[in-house]
């Protein structure tokens, strides 16, 4: 008998070519709306009462939308606000920041949603600038600098911003813009870790939208990934390199 097969993903991928959607350059009132949302997302997190939204010790990734109902519509894209956590058992903070400071090997630690990184510039041991070549929600290169900040022995947290984010291929304004923001806290049981992701895509119809994600384009599963591959990783037996010395200092974030 003939092996069944689903045609989705393919039907998905059929239409989402055929619809033939090239992006347009980021409009200026759009970057500015998002700049908008980022600063009211900053200002949301900064007067939490709490360091992690909520404490779990869950080793199952569980997500739930940054600020109400995904998508926002701004002038002229949408952004998308998703909230993520997972507990790392028997896990120290140390060895988690070491592996994610770690840039130039991503894409082993998270093959998943990174084909590529190399480290380029670093400021003392908190400020770093890199590229990436991305897998999801699309293929893209990115520019990104990260800020990572020790609150004491068991707290930290990262603030990582791209810049010029260039889809390879066919340009269709999946992925536009990406702030992600991480919390860790080490417990006498492992690292507790909370990753929020706010991304600026273009402007697309739900019918659009349905079949992005019925192809695998979706921030909430991007960030599933990552939060999967960081746990899978810092258990792994790997050795972590630290960033090298001798990089060019980077320049001011914005």
């Amino acid at each position: 008998m003939p092996r069944l097969t689903s045609t989705a993903p393919v039907l998905a991928a059929a239409l989402l070519t055929a619809a033939a959607l090239e992006a347009q350059a980021i409009k200026p009132e759009t970057l500015s709306a998002y700049g908008s949302y980022v600063q009211s997302a900053e200002a949301r997190m900064a007067a939490r009462k709490t360091f992690l939204i909520g404490e779990t010790k869950s080793p199952k990734v569980a997500t739930t939308p940054g600020n109400g109902q995904n998508p926002h519509k701004i002038a002229g894209a949408m952004v998308y606000d998703w909230v993520g956590t997972i507990f790392i058992p028997g896990a120290s903070v140390a060895r988690t920041v070491r592996m994610l400071q770690d840039y130039d090997h991503r894409a082993a630690y998270f093959a998943d949603v990174i084909a590529s990184s190399k480290l380029n510039c670093r400021t003392g041991d908190n400020r770093f600038g890199f590229t990436m070549r991305i897998k999801e929600p699309v293929v893209a290169d990115s520019d990104n600098e990260v800020t990572w900040e020790r609150i004491d022995a068991a707290h930290w947290r990262c603030r990582s911003v791209s810049g010029d984010v260039r889809e390879i291929g066919s340009k269709k304004g999946y992925l536009q813009r990406l702030n992600s923001y991480w919390r860790f806290v080490e417990t006498p049981e492992g690292v507790m870790v909370e990753g929020q992701t706010i991304t600026l895509s273009g402007e697309f119809g739900s019918f659009m939208r349905a079949l992005g994600s019925l192809a695998g384009i979706s921030p909430e599963k991007s960030l599933r990934r990552t939060l999967e591959s960081m746990k899978e990783s810092v258990l792994s037996n790997r050795e972590f390199s630290a960033p090298p010395s001798g990089l060019p200092a980077c320049t001011e974030q914005p």
